[in-house]
């Protein structure tokens, strides 16, 4: 088997399980044992955890090893007041820059995220929510903003997939959102911002009670 297929099989199989939750945040990756399990040399399984650790599902740790990404409460509260100051600059540069394009993109997304909601795909859910959330960013053209966005929308998005649940807080998003188109359609940016900080606090909230059951990571090789 070649490096590439191993890695990109190690790399495919430790992500799935993370992003569908079968693998407790926390868990140690064990280099040798899943190149034991899938039969290869270590050096794949280094590149695969690389990989994980670039897109922010993994922690290194020197001298310890690799972890399956496990925020404390305190990271992720500082990573939403980012997402806060970062989401009102949006509205104050890109506000004014929005066109028909744009609303119909949030109404979309909105629409997809409905549809992920009633088919519990939880994965397309927060994958539609944060596409909703860079619409404003890159009505602003303000590149250096779309880039942090989109870095701290992703961070943000793997936090709510580990952590988040399906319930009737999330349907309490979705009209949030159409609240959100609404005030857009009626030119009132001051109730915009009010309801975008309510949002967030709601989205952060959920995050404090939502509790989950995991799998065994031996349970995937």
């Amino acid at each position: 088997m070649r490096k590439e297929t191993v890695e990109q099989k190690v790399y495919q199989l430790i992500k799935n399980a993370i992003l569908r939750r079968q693998i407790a945040p926390g868990n140690q990756l064990f280099e040798s044992a899943i190149a034991a399990k899938v039969n290869a040399s270590r050096t794949p399984i280094r590149s695969a955890i690389s990989k994980l650790e670039a897109e922010g599902l993994v922690d290194v740790i020197p001298n310890k090893g690799a972890f399956i990404v496990q925020p404390t409460m305190e990271e992720m509260i500082q990573a939403f007041k980012m997402r806060k100051v970062l989401e009102e600059l949006a509205i104050r540069e890109g506000y004014s820059k929005l066109v028909k394009t744009h609303i119909e993109l949030l109404k979309s997304h909105t629409e997809e995220m409905s549809k992920a909601f009633e088919a519990r795909d939880m994965l397309v859910y927060h994958e539609k929510n944060k596409a909703f959330h860079l619409v404003m960013a890159n009505a602003s053209g303000n590149r250096y903003l779309i880039d942090f966005m989109d870095k701290i929308l992703n961070q943000i998005t793997i936090y709510m997939i580990l952590y988040d649940v399906f319930s009737e807080n999330d349907e309490n998003d979705l009209l949030e959102h159409h609240q959100l188109i609404q005030l857009i359609e009626m030119n009132d940016e001051a109730s915009l911002l009010e309801v975008v900080t309510e949002h967030l606090n709601h989205s952060l909230a959920k995050l404090e009670d939502d509790k989950l059951k995991y799998q065994s990571l031996t349970k995937l090789f």
